[in-house]
């Protein structure tokens, strides 16, 4: 006689809500861990976490300092990668960028940071309809360091990604490019300050622009998007008020990607 079947499987659900506990503990605002403090922090037993933190040490998700304090693996940067990749993002958010357009009638620029080539690319771009008018082509890239919807982006990075990009040489674009290191990190500064970078004949002679970054669930910048803006038509009530609608866009787009609502929801 056969013997009756037990349930010997590891309560794996529990274990894997730990180990994605442990890993969304890793953010921009605390990017490294003692073991001592995630298990403070976390309230899981030492046992549990000692197994969960070498198994994704082991797997590349973690690595582990000389002073035993853990940040982020390569297998984790690449997953993030993959599933960037793997989103259209310019369809996924395309009521809040066609909104953006109609609120505004400015030039809408969609773009994501490329940090191995220093730069963001243009995904998606919405022409206004007046006359004089910025444009810009889908697939452009410009440095991370020009202009506001590049900063927006680049401000939302790791410290040590920022450092690797000023460490890059610059170059002139515009009458306006910053090209200074110091006048960088400060414009980089009151960009996380308050919410979104502006830029003045940076990137574009003749316009101006605002950005906003699209951040994930750790505070880091995945996309930003922009409205550039000809100079002629620059006011100082106007600027605020491309500010708060590019800020507010931004909140949305995020949200709406963190919650995972279709698109044709609310087009």
């Amino acid at each position: 006689m056969s013997r009756p079947r037990t349930d010997t499987a590891p309560p794996t659900p529990q274990v894997l809500d730990k180990a994605l506990r442990v890993l969304e503990s890793f953010d921009g605002r605390t990017p490294r861990w003692s073991e001592v403090e995630l298990r403070r922090e976390l309230e899981i037993p030492s046992t549990t976490l000692n197994r969960i933190l070498r198994a994704l040490e082991g797997a590349g998700y973690l690595l582990r300092d000389d002073a035993g304090r853990y940040r982020l693996g390569v297998a984790a940067i690449r997953l993030g990668r993959r599933a960037a990749a793997s989103i259209d993002l310019p369809a996924a958010i395309g009521p809040e960028l066609r909104a953006l357009s109609r609120a505004t009638d400015e030039l809408i620029i969609l773009a994501v940071p490329e940090l191995e080539d220093g730069t963001v690319r243009y995904v998606s771009t919405i022409d206004c309809t007046k006359r004089l008018r910025v444009t810009a082509e889908p697939g452009a890239s410009v440095p991370l360091t020009a202009g506001a919807t590049a900063r927006a982006a680049l401000a939302f990075q790791s410290d040590a990604d920022i450092d690797a990009i000023l460490s890059r040489p610059r170059r002139r674009l515009a009458p306006g490019t910053l090209l200074d290191a110091s006048r960088i990190r400060d414009e980089l500064a009151r960009t996380r300050a308050t919410g979104s970078a502006m830029s003045w004949e940076e990137t574009y002679e003749g316009a101006w622009a605002v950005g906003a970054p699209l951040l994930d669930t750790t505070g880091q910048a995945f996309a930003a998007v922009g409205v550039a803006i000809p100079t002629v038509r620059h006011t100082p009530e106007l600027e605020s008020g491309i500010r708060g609608l590019v800020t507010e866009t931004a909140t949305a787009a995020a949200a709406r990607l963190e919650a995972g609502v279709p698109a044709t929801a609310t087009a």
